[in-house]
């Protein structure tokens, strides 16, 4: 990988990615380009764009994400194309993308994934009251970052223990998290890339960049622990799982909202699901009284089974969730225990394999399976 700088011109560091995707147009190594591209109220959402000109309302620097983008990738790439896309993705998009690349929901055989820094997101209620109130709401983040130090801006729970502000496994990275903004961006980028875009090594920040990064991901850790202590003290003393989804309504979204739940047809769908009236009486008058909607618990339960190992905890669940259930510490702490047991990371490699996809002898006796 080649690292270098970007020139920022009159101190406008967005002005600058734009200018730097633009030219990945003009060097003809996309041909179109998925990108955050602001709209009508303050909206920030993906556009695919397929003209250079219209690059001028791209904004990826903006501290907000409606969904994960890498289902949009998933979209893009199911069938074979000779056009060269470029995706622009934060870290968990970029790890979400890898485990669909597993599963085989993405090809990437003419796309370029393109990298840029995230120091957090808020939701699009949040952005968009935020923006009403500070319209330089990027200008402070991009500031904040430079020494690593978010300590005033509050975003997403997810983001706020993301431990991968600075994207990984990407052929292009755009950075500003630990340089001076207003004069460059940190680029790395692959060397045969380097070479078609004419950069070469200019690695003069990367010590204060690392210095920065490693601030803000030690600031992430101890939060993270202590959300993760925070729930497993939740479960010990108020009443587990049961209590923890004693207001869900059994609405779905957060499966929909799910990058990696990509199943066709999901149990929950089908007639399977459904109870009978004379099931639910049945049940009711066993128990005294029935939890309703019923299959709220066993739904959560079921999704925990089926993504313990693969979520990459963008916290796009949670985000959907209309009660504001805490699911992502829930799928961190229980998936940070599973992931543990099968030494297996979600988007750590594209060659890792998710542990139910290959049988290794033995692999559970750590924690009590007979030989």
């Amino acid at each position: 990988m080649v690292q270098t700088m970007w020139q920022v011109i009159n101190g406008d560091p967005h002005s600058a990615a734009r200018d730097f995707l633009g030219a990945l147009f003009d060097k003809q190594i996309v041909n179109g380009m998925l990108v955050p591209v602001r709209g009508t109220h303050n909206s920030v959402t993906p556009a695919l764009v397929m003209h250079p000109n219209r690059l001028d309302q791209a904004d990826p620097f903006a501290p907000v994400m409606l969904f994960n983008s890498a289902r949009l990738v998933s979209m893009l790439t199911r069938e074979a194309s000779n056009q060269k896309i470029g995706v622009v993705l934060r870290s968990c998009e970029i790890r979400a993308l890898i485990e669909l690349v597993k599963f085989n929901q993405v090809k990437l055989d003419h796309t370029i994934i393109i990298g840029v820094d995230c120091v957090g997101t808020l939701t699009a209620p949040q952005y968009t009251s935020a923006i009403q109130q500070f319209p330089d709401l990027a200008d402070r983040m991009l500031a904040a970052a430079k020494q690593g130090n978010l300590s005033g801006l509050e975003f997403r729970s997810a983001c706020a223990m993301c431990e991968h502000p600075a994207p990984e496994h990407a052929d292009i990275s755009v950075g500003f998290i630990g340089v001076d903004h207003t004069h460059a961006l940190a680029i790395d980028l692959r060397d045969d890339l380097a070479q078609q875009m004419g950069l070469g090594d200019d690695p003069s920040t990367i010590d204060k960049r690392n210095a920065a990064l490693a601030n803000l991901i030690v600031t992430r850790i101890a939060h993270r622990d202590a959300t993760l202590k925070e729930f497993h003290d939740r479960m010990r003393n108020d009443g587990g799982f049961a209590s923890y989804f004693a207001d869900c309504l059994e609405c779905t979204n957060c499966m929909n909202a799910c990058p990696i739940c990509y199943c066709k047809e999901c149990f929950f769908r089908t007639a399977n699901a459904e109870r009978s009236p004379r099931e639910l009486l049945r049940l009711a008058d066993r128990q005294g009284a029935l939890a309703m909607p019923p299959n709220a618990l066993l739904f959560h339960l079921t999704r925990l089974n089926h993504m313990a190992t693969s979520c990459i905890g963008c916290g796009m669940c949670e985000a959907a969730c209309p009660h504001d259930i805490p699911l992502t510490a829930m799928f961190r702490a229980v998936g940070s225990r599973v992931q543990k047991i099968f030494d297996y990371t979600p988007g750590r490699n594209m060659n890792d394999k998710p542990p139910f996809m290959e049988f290794k002898q033995n692999e559970l006796q750590s924690i009590g399976e007979m030989e």
